[in-house]
């Protein structure tokens, strides 16, 4: 009976003596159960970071251009001359007689005889102001499917062909529907991230948050 009353005493007065040693040394002692934990927890020094920069960032509205196309297609009124070296107008060949051309014809419409040059002049066949093109010398107006109209090499032909179409079919007009691609600038409205107002000079402190190094 003396014994045991003898170890539990110093059993006590031990873990007395660590629960006293551990408050004065900031540690934390649990007894418990005949038995002890130690915990030991170190807290981190607080870290302060100055002169921070910070941007921040905003959301707009822009307008960006693109390039777009689109399909023209009008009546034309086409008249042409051919020039020679002194300025002189003469009128033009036709190759084909009518006055109005199918869509689907594809081949040339003026030509000149030789030593002057094809000129022709293109107009909205419901009036206003026409435009003028020249044509290099041994040069035809040429038309083809699809609405185009351009200068193209004549072809080859016998001697006084040109002179014998301008007796056959006279001179004249003809008419027809121009097709042309245009490209143009077109916009769209799109978001944006754009750089907003920067802050100089901030603080930030760090902590370490709850909690430490645990034994």
């Amino acid at each position: 009976m003396n014994v045991n009353v003898n170890v539990n005493a110093s059993a006590s007065a031990k873990a007395t003596a660590r629960a006293y040693a551990g408050s004065r040394s900031g540690a934390t002692v649990i007894v418990g159960g005949g038995g002890g934990a130690y915990f030991n927890v170190d807290q981190p020094y607080p870290t302060t970071i100055q002169g921070l920069s910070v941007e921040g960032k905003t959301m707009e509205m822009v307008r960006v251009p693109y390039t777009a196309s689109r399909r023209m297609e009008k009546r034309v009124v086409i008249q042409a001359v051919c020039i020679d070296d002194r300025a002189v107008p003469h009128p033009a060949s036709q190759v084909r007689p009518g006055r109005d051309v199918a869509t689907d014809y594809e081949g040339e419409l003026y030509r000149c005889i030789a030593g002057t040059k094809l000129q022709w002049t293109i107009a909205d066949e419901a009036g206003g102001p026409g435009e003028t093109i020249n044509c290099n010398k041994r040069e035809a107006l040429w038309y083809g499917r699809g609405g185009q109209l351009e200068c193209r090499p004549e072809k080859q032909e016998r001697d006084c062909n040109e002179r014998s179409l301008l007796r056959r079919y006279g001179a004249g007009v003809k008419v027809l529907t121009m097709i042309r691609e245009e490209s143009y600038t077109e916009y769209r409205e799109e978001m944006v991230e754009t750089a907003g107002a920067v802050a100089s000079g901030a603080v930030i402190m760090l902590d370490g948050g709850v909690g430490g190094r645990v034994f």
